[in-house]
């Protein structure tokens, strides 16, 4: 339970400039660290630090749980995607992970805000510019 609070706590308490606040989609969801590879491939530095971290705590991807912001099922085509802020349990250090979300319909459309047209047009997730502590 401390631990679910802590993540709760990190995932929620400091957010960095959003396109999209994820924060606002009302739901946080479970994966584990080697479900994130496509995150931490974006960025050398943040692969490294995690390497030398799970190689410190003698841990492989898979051993390591985190929670993420994910698309309740009422996002028509996103239900269930995970997007940031990530939070990661490295046994009693903590990783938490923002980047700049953007959520796009078809020809690009970009959504700002959580609402009705967004859950039912919304067709895709970036995250760029990722910054993590």
């Amino acid at each position: 339970m401390t631990i679910r609070l802590v993540a709760l706590a990190l995932l929620f308490g400091s957010s960095a400039a959003l396109a999209f606040d994820s924060t606002k989609i009302g739901q946080w969801g479970s994966l584990y660290l080697d479900d994130l590879s496509p995150i931490l491939a974006k960025s050398a530095q943040l692969k490294q630090e995690v390497t030398a971290a799970l190689s410190e705590k003698n841990k492989k991807p898979e051993d390591i749980l985190c929670f993420g912001m994910r698309f309740p099922g009422a996002w028509k085509n996103l239900g269930g995607t995970r997007v940031a802020p990530y939070t990661c349990d490295f046994k009693g250090k903590y990783l938490r992970i923002d980047a700049t979300v953007r959520v796009t319909g078809h020809g690009g459309r970009a959504f700002e805000a959580v609402d009705d047209t967004a859950m039912k047009r919304a067709t895709d997730v970036s995250e760029k510019n990722l910054t993590w502590k």
